[in-house]
């Protein structure tokens, strides 16, 4: 998944896990494009399976056998996702606020989405300094979901995840008792992408990494004619059922026919990688390549991050071009000027924070080794 380190016992050579990076560096791509561009085909295609890939992948890596119980399992996740969620949501409120100030911003508190950093809701209007946080409590609900799941049958995994997914949908689209979309940590979005982790999950449970990976290697033009033909199917069935967003319980006209471009469109983007993976580019460690995989590897960073140097960029390149942000989204050319100018200064975030990391774990070493 984005937020953790991936484990694969049947794997050996890390080298044979670079699908699984390309696959978050693209899906981070998408997901930055899709939150600069906004109502055109572009947006509608990725905004169908993004946010479903990085569940299906956060799938693929959960190994329940590498914890004792379920309160190390717990800590664990509380370490990995919780304590980053706070302190990004805390620095990118900082920057918020600042930039808000300067800028004259019609905001109602400046306090209030740093307090509702408790609630850690996607939807109603929350989280406005980083809206795209939500993934994170999200993906922590879904793992301690999952934790008690994973036992079962694997037709009984199927079933209930399903099941959930179901019951959240009929609780948001047709009960009026209350707003479920405004539940704490994104429950309800949990349950609505079980069905993507748990297939991550049983599709390595039962084929493995390598496997899958050979496959694809010596089947490389029946793979990519699948891409193909599921890259036009989801086109197709984006742009009829519409702009779709799973961080606001949104599934479109037709629930099917989300599920389904969601599905299609994360088996297209995992074939679509491994075939990267098994490319001449790949095996020669082409630049761009490298680029990419560390990009992969950093995208939790990148998810973190992006959306308020996106909100920054969208404003600048307004004023160079004598328009608003609003309308930099709705336009190709200044569109494609942010999302560039974003990824740049994500990718020196990047840099940054972990030039930071690295200096706080060798202070934390050398303290250590002179106390």
């Amino acid at each position: 998944m984005i937020m953790t380190k991936i484990v694969d016992t049947n794997i050996k050579d890390n080298k044979r896990l670079d699908y699984n990076d390309l696959a978050k560096s693209l899906g981070m791509l998408t997901i930055i494009w899709g939150h600069i561009r906004l109502g055109d085909w572009s947006n509608a295609f990725v905004y169908a399976w993004h946010i479903p890939l990085f569940f299906f992948l956060s799938g693929m890596v959960f190994n329940k056998s590498k914890y004792v119980n379920f309160k190390s399992f717990f800590v664990k996740k509380v370490k990995s996702l919780l304590i980053p969620y706070a302190v990004f949501s805390f620095l990118t409120w900082i920057i918020w606020a600042a930039f808000s100030f300067i800028t004259h911003a019609p905001v109602e508190s400046y306090w209030m989405p740093l307090a509702q950093t408790v609630i850690a809701q996607g939807s109603g209007g929350f989280l406005v300094h980083n809206v795209p946080l939500w993934f994170v409590t999200c993906l922590f609900i879904m793992e301690l979901l999952y934790y008690f799941i994973a036992n079962l049958r694997k037709v009984w995994i199927i079933i209930v995840t399903i099941m959930l997914a179901a019951l959240s949908y009929c609780l948001i689209n047709y009960w009026e008792g209350w707003d479920v979309t405004l539940l704490p940590w994104n429950l309800e979005v949990a349950c609505l992408g079980l069905p993507f982790y748990a297939a991550g999950h049983l599709i390595v449970q039962k084929w493995g990494h390598q496997t899958m990976q050979n496959w694809v290697s010596s089947h490389k033009v029946v793979s990519t004619i699948i891409v193909v033909l599921s890259t036009i199917v989801v086109i197709i069935g984006s742009r009829w059922n519409g702009s779709i967003s799973f961080g606001h319980s949104d599934l479109g006209k037709n629930v099917f026919t989300s599920y389904a471009c969601a599905f299609i469109g994360v088996g297209m983007m995992i074939l679509a990688c491994m075939l990267l993976a098994a490319s001449s580019w790949n095996m020669k460690n082409v630049r761009f390549m490298k680029w990419l995989k560390w990009f992969g590897r950093n995208s939790f960073t990148a998810m973190v991050i992006h959306n308020p140097i996106k909100g920054i960029v969208c404003v600048i390149v307004g004023i160079l071009f004598h328009c608003n942000s609003n309308s930099v989204s709705h336009n190709d050319l200044y569109s494609l000027v942010a999302f560039v100018v974003t990824l740049a200064a994500t990718i020196i975030g990047i840099i940054c924070i972990n030039w930071i990391k690295d200096m706080y774990k060798r202070t934390m070493m050398t303290n250590k080794l002179s106390a």
